[in-house]
């Protein structure tokens, strides 16, 4: 589980910077625009084409194709939207998968 939510952040930071690097010409007006354009294109980009679904890799996707695709939109947008806002998720996450595993060990 850690690698994924290290893999998580690690690429939403990737795509954060990159999104900077690319919008640095734009003028500023514009810029928080297209670098949520950008970001999400790129988040998406990335979770499609390597089916990386973070639901999935924490185990809380079934195997119907609809919920992988919906995790992969989800994961996609959730990597758009920077590293602050993916620890804050990854926290809640976190927390939801250790509730489940103690549910179903009748702790």
């Amino acid at each position: 589980m850690g690698k994924v939510l290290i893999l998580v952040f690690a690429l939403s930071l990737v795509i954060e910077r990159v999104t900077d690097k690319i919008l640095y010409l734009v003028p500023a007006r514009p810029r928080k625009i297209y670098a949520w354009i950008v970001s999400t294109a790129l988040g998406l980009l990335i979770s499609f084409v390597f089916r990386f679904g973070i639901m999935k890799e924490l185990g809380l996707v079934t195997g119907l194709e609809i919920a992988c695709w919906l995790d992969y939109l989800v994961t996609g947008i959730l990597l758009a939207s920077g590293s602050e806002p993916v620890h804050s998720i990854i926290d809640a996450l976190a927390f939801k998968k250790e509730e489940l595993q103690k549910r179903v060990k009748g702790v």
